[in-house]
């Protein structure tokens, strides 16, 4: 198609200005639209120790988006009158046994992520040990009631559907998908034997602290897994052939013939924004993500596996679809949307427009007013220079960097000095957009001649829960407790910004809001420090690091 390869040179431009900016050595990048795979963009390394590079036929775990696979196969069953979206799990297999005390919970909640569930610890590697952990655990709230993802909901997604059909869920996806659709490169579980044909997985080397772009990479923890939430293993141009049933409304041809996976009726439901998330422009129907965007409908979701990123994006109303693979982790949304109008301006003959270089992780989006000084535990200054805001304290300066998953409702920023960068600098403001404070973990500063407010006395009994605490989940190696202005506060140092612990009346903590399925308490306080922390079923165990 003319014009069709100036889109994917300029598209290959746009993932190397991309890459040095995310923790990944790689990226493999399609586009398609509802006939045939358009084109494919790779760079970067397979294998950087093997100088192997990213080649269209590389595989990379896919995350998440297999919830969507699991779903589609949940809706076939539906149709069949085999499953019913909207009676009690426990009813369709008793042995799950999952807490109901706000009333039943269905299908159609597990699907949605509207359950009450907990996201789940991965403390298990199995499927079975992470259902029996979901069985002491109760909902916290009333099922439909709120959207609150969780991965556990989709794992007994898939005990429903091996149950029902008697085989494994990996099997159901090979014949029902997979197979179909000529996905030849693709599987439904993760072995040992995988790890011979994937590209290597990557992320940084330090897991107790936020991750800056400088950091090193180290080849992440190998997984072994068949759940419903995330098994599934694929290659862009296979992935393209998932995206056309889709765009082609549960309909697709392969080698010459029609394959159908869904009816346009159930192809429908799966893609209806049934419920809304906590992002206010989108929409969650089963296993997908449902918005507009330039007043076009979108549907898609991400995927993330321990070292590996990948996102899937579909134009419905223009009929194309991306796929972008990491083996690491990195921001996707700009470069997947950035294909897509690409490719859909050069099939309608308008100018190709390059990508903007991202901004340098020094450039600040919201850091108006912060320069001055701060006293607190110590003095420290934030000062405006040509590298950016330049934190000095002490004998240590160093540049602010944004934090990439920037949240509307907390101004934080990294502080990438090795002194410094366990934590996050926070930023708290008054109601007039003035700096009020800023935090760094258990350290408060206030502006110059102002006075910080001490906040409440903390309970003494909440001394022995600081600390670091680790586990050999490879999802969240490291949690980290803190006290401040008399709150206690938990950090997953990898995942985001700090999270106040509000405490219960039976000795635990929710985590955030007490409406979500947050709960961590403390025990077997040995010398005045407590030795493990239980965060929602799963344990972490003190370290020496503190």
């Amino acid at each position: 198609m003319p014009g069709l390869a100036d889109a994917f040179e300029l598209i290959g431009e746009a993932a190397e200005h991309v890459l040095p900016q995310t923790h990944s050595p790689g990226v493999a990048l399609a586009v398609t639209d509802a006939e045939e795979t358009l084109g494919v963009v790779v760079r970067g390394f397979a294998d950087v120790a093997a100088q192997a590079p990213i080649r269209p036929e590389t595989r990379f775990e896919i995350g998440s988006i297999s919830k969507q696979f699991a779903a589609i196969v949940v809706l076939q069953e539906v149709e069949a009158g085999r499953l019913d979206l909207h009676v009690s799990v426990n009813d369709l297999v008793p042995w799950l046994r999952i807490a109901e005390p706000f009333g039943p919970i269905t299908l159609h909640h597990l699907l949605t992520h509207t359950s009450g569930l907990p996201i789940g610890t991965e403390e298990s590697p199995t499927g079975p040990g992470a259902l029996a952990i979901l069985r002491s655990l109760e909902p916290t709230f009333r099922p439909g009631e709120r959207f609150s993802y969780s991965n556990d909901g989709y794992k007994a997604v898939g005990a429903i559907l091996e149950h029902v059909t008697g085989a494994q869920m990996h099997e159901l996806l090979h014949e029902r998908i997979l197979k179909p659709l000529g996905m030849r490169r693709s599987e439904g579980a993760i072995t040992n034997a995988t790890r011979l044909d994937i590209a290597v997985g990557y992320e940084p080397v330090f897991d107790d602290r936020p991750p800056h772009v400088n950091h090193p990479l180290a080849p992440a923890t190998w997984i072994v897994t068949d759940t419903a939430d995330g098994a599934i293993v694929s290659t862009p141009t296979d992935m393209c052939a998932y995206a056309r049933v889709l765009l082609g409304r549960g309909a697709t041809t392969v080698d010459g013939h029609e394959v159908r996976i869904l009816s346009e009726d159930m192809f429908e439901l799966l893609t209806s924004g049934l419920v809304a998330t906590d992002e206010a422009e989108v929409r969650y129907g089963y296993g997908v993500d449902v918005w507009r965007r330039d007043d076009r409908r979108m549907i898609g979701h991400s995927g993330g596996m321990v070292g590996y990123t990948t996102l899937l994006r579909l134009d419905l109303e223009a009929g194309l679809a991306c796929i972008t693979h990491y083996n690491g982790g990195g921001e996707k949304i700009a470069l997947t949307d950035h294909a897509i109008d690409t490719v859909r301006a050069a099939i309608a003959g308008a100018p190709l427009v390059p990508m903007p270089h991202p901004p340098a992780p020094t450039a600040l989006q919201r850091a108006d007013g912060l320069e001055g000084a701060y006293d607190g535990t110590r003095r420290i200054e934030l000062r405006r220079t040509d590298e950016g805001l330049h934190l000095v304290d002490g004998a240590v300066g160093v540049a602010l960097e944004r934090w990439p998953a920037e949240d509307e409702e907390a101004e934080v920023y990294l502080v990438p000095h090795p002194a410094l960068d366990r934590y996050f600098l926070r930023v708290f403001r008054d109601a007039d957009g003035g700096v009020r404070e800023l935090a760094h973990g258990p350290d408060r500063f206030a502006p110059a001649g102002r006075t910080l407010d001490p906040g409440p006395a903390h309970e003494p009994a909440w001394e022995a829960f600081v600390g670091t605490y680790r586990s050999n989940n490879a999802w969240d190696p490291t949690m980290r407790v803190f006290l401040r202005a008399g709150m206690l506060w938990l950090q997953w140092p990898v995942q985001g910004p700090e999270m106040p612990l509000d405490p219960l009346d039976d000795g635990s903590f929710a985590v955030g809001e007490r409406w979500a399925p947050r709960r961590v308490a403390f025990d077997e306080v040995v010398d005045g420090r407590a030795s493990i922390a239980r965060y929602n079923g799963g344990r972490w165990y003190r370290s020496f690091e503190d």
